[in-house]
């Protein structure tokens, strides 16, 4: 007997390409000054997706601002070399934490369980402070689009235990129409 979340997983694509944009406005001005800017977050993900082959083919670092945050996803869902879209930060309860908030409005359908879960995993590293995160994720114009806490632990966690399990089995989904 056949599942058919077995039937979506081998109707998966072959090869999953992600972009990745972190948000945040002290590292994107370190960057504008000059500076080396080390992204934890994503090393993270780039140890985590290539160990299972997936490229990350686009990288953005930029303000917490909803102009930027727009920009660069209208730019990544026209793009036909990206599947996943993944944002790094900008999900907790501080006033310029607005990725969520320009994000949420954009989704043509929400995946509600994907913040519970996150949550529920990041409370074993985090504990109460879990339910301070509003990550989420959706689909914009045929695109999985992930939006996480900055930190690397809460990226690695993301893609080991949620995104990566079921990428292709989602995008199988989506893709199905």
């Amino acid at each position: 007997m056949s599942f058919p979340h077995e039937e979506h997983r081998r109707a998966a694509p072959a090869q999953i390409r992600f972009a990745f944009v972190t948000v945040s406005t002290s590292r994107y001005n370190a960057r504008r000054r000059g500076e080396v800017v080390d992204d934890e977050s994503l090393q993270a993900a780039v140890k985590a997706l290539s160990e299972k082959g997936y490229p990350i083919v686009k990288y953005e670092l930029i303000p917490d601002s909803p102009r930027h945050i727009l920009r660069v996803l209208a730019d990544l869902v026209e793009r036909e070399d990206v599947d996943v879209i993944v944002f790094s930060g900008g999900t907790g309860p501080a006033p310029s934490d607005v990725t969520v908030s320009t994000l949420k409005p954009l989704f043509e359908k929400e995946l509600e369980g994907f913040g519970d879960l996150m949550r529920l995993l990041s409370f074993f590293d985090v504990s109460s402070a879990a339910f301070l995160s509003s990550a989420t994720a959706g689909i914009i114009k045929g695109k999985l689009v992930f939006a996480l806490p900055g930190s690397p632990r809460a990226v690695e966690r993301a893609l080991r235990s949620l995104i990566i399990p079921e990428v292709g089995h989602a995008l199988a989904v989506v893709r199905r129409g």
